[in-house]
């Protein structure tokens, strides 16, 4: 079962966690203190002790680098990661922690984490679950979050609303309620673009991490008092019960929403940028392979090897690349950086890099025939086709298309690339013919501006399906496509 955490930065998503666990292996905290309380991931918070209300922090598991808790205000979870257990023995439960909403570091930031949690749960054969953590009693509700709540249902389509459910931490205070909470987010929910999104009982659970972080305390030798030990354990009583009312809820009326139902305008645009890049790499592969053919009657031909990356991983568009010749066409090495809050690789600022989900190796092979040629020419012609009813579909969908067209600023970046090399290397003759292959294309791609476009009421989502399950199977984009899964 897949379940998907969302809420904002210091909800406690990470320690939702780790409680969830124990709280579905012991029924009563004197166990779980007796026993070996589970920890899946780290745990540090700050906790005041003694009548001079001395700061003390609590640290329990070993450290893991997704987990910062070094930065105040920064999400703690810095990338999507899984955590797998057995509830019983057959029932498999993946909860899937994410980068929180409003991290301090700016709505660029949050961007950054919102394609990420998107890109993450694509790889997802289905989704049991969305799981919004709240605290009770909040005076608004942040608008980062509102945004990521509605990309999210924008993305997932609209027969994601009985799959979503609400779980509030910290709710001893309101006993174990929603709080004010409760009309903020039937607010939220009655703005979203998807309407009907249920939220009552049967789909509400209200928890209280304190116990949890009592249970770790009380394992790192801090005393309580007789009220704090009773309070806590009518805590930890209380949200054993919801915890068994939400493993319930999911297992039971909630059904499974699988892959092949996420069908929306949003997630097509998003299938078709995570492919763009294997798309345009293989185009300009392709005109070099035929150019090849062309100009020298070669039978080597350059093929596409891609590698798997650091999901951090950045090129920088400033630093020098190096540069190899493979029959006599130079090719720009690629030379991955990673990036956290600075790039670890070069002083250039975070606006000089672009995000990279793989690199590309290339070797030579020899057995250009002319069947494969003609599989070439055939290929080309198909995936160039292609794009231009992606181009169709952008130009229907998207407000601001010069920003959010994936084909045309990756298309002028490698004829960026081409000039440089036709400006550096003398030996250039066909670098120049592929800097030209490519200019063409690209004029042919824009003029698409020209030409009557259909509204975005008249777009054949599957059609546009269709395509991208098409073009994904051609080998090489296969191949690539396959990686960056990995």
């Amino acid at each position: 079962m897949n379940v998907l955490l969302l809420g904002e930065s210091g909800v406690g998503k990470s320690t939702f966690i780790n409680a969830i666990v124990n709280y579905l292996k012991f029924d009563k905290l004197e166990q779980a203190r007796s026993g070996q309380p589970i920890v899946l991931m780290p745990v540090s918070f700050l906790l005041t002790v003694g009548d001079n209300f001395d700061e003390q922090i609590v640290k329990f598991g070993d450290e893991d680098p997704n987990e910062d808790h070094d930065h105040p205000g920064q999400s703690v979870t810095q990338h999507c990661r899984s955590y797998v257990f057995t509830i019983g023995t057959r029932t498999k439960l993946r909860l899937i922690d994410t980068p929180g909403t409003g991290d301090t570091r700016g709505p660029d930031q949050d961007d950054l984490n919102m394609q990420h949690i998107l890109s993450f749960i694509n790889n997802l054969s289905h989704l049991n679950a969305i799981c919004i953590l709240l605290k009770p009693n909040e005076s608004r509700l942040n608008f980062v979050f509102r945004s990521y709540f509605s990309q999210l249902t924008d993305f997932l389509g609209e027969n994601i609303r009985n799959n979503i459910i609400f779980c509030f931490t910290n709710t001893r205070a309101t006993f174990f309620t929603p709080g004010n909470t409760a009309p903020l987010l039937k607010e939220t929910l009655a703005n979203l673009p998807i309407k009907h999104i249920p939220f009552n009982k049967s789909n509400t659970f209200c928890f209280d991490n304190e116990s949890f972080r009592y249970l770790i305390a009380i394992q790192n030798g801090i005393n309580f008092d007789d009220f704090q030990k009773e309070e806590y354990q009518e805590s930890w009583i209380n949200s054993v019960t919801e915890s068994n009312r939400l493993l319930t809820h999911i297992c039971g009326p909630l059904k499974t929403y699988p892959y092949i139902e996420w069908k929306s305008i949003n997630h097509a645009q998003f299938q078709i940028n995570q492919i763009s890049r294997p798309i345009l790499e293989t185009i300009r592969n392709l005109f070099r392979n035929l150019i090849l053919y062309e100009e020298k009657s070669s039978t080597l031909f350059i093929r596409l090897y891609p590698i798997v990356v650091l999901h951090s991983s950045t090129m920088c568009t400033k630093c020098k690349r190096m540069m190899k010749n493979y029959n006599e066409f130079w090719i720009y090495l690629d030379d991955p950086h990673t990036f956290s809050d600075k790039c670890l690789n070069c002083r250039c600022s975070r606006r000089r890099h672009i995000d990279v989900r793989y690199k590309l190796d290339y070797e030579l092979s020899d057995n250009a025939n002319r069947q494969f040629i003609d599989e070439m020419k055939s290929t080309l012609y198909q995936v160039k086709q292609t794009i231009l009813e992606f181009r169709d579909f952008f130009v229907a969908t998207s407000r601001t298309l010069k920003t959010n067209d994936p084909f045309l600023s990756l298309l002028n970046q490698m004829i960026e690339e081409e000039n440089q090399i036709c400006e550096l290397k003398t030996n250039n003759s066909l670098n120049l013919i592929l800097y030209k292959n490519l200019n063409q294309f690209k004029e042919e791609y824009e003029q698409i501006q020209n030409v009557s476009i259909p509204n975005k009421n008249s777009i054949n989502l599957n059609k546009i399906y269709k395509l991208i399950q098409q073009i994904s199977r051609i080998d090489i984009i296969e191949k690539q496509i396959d990686v960056i899964k990995q």
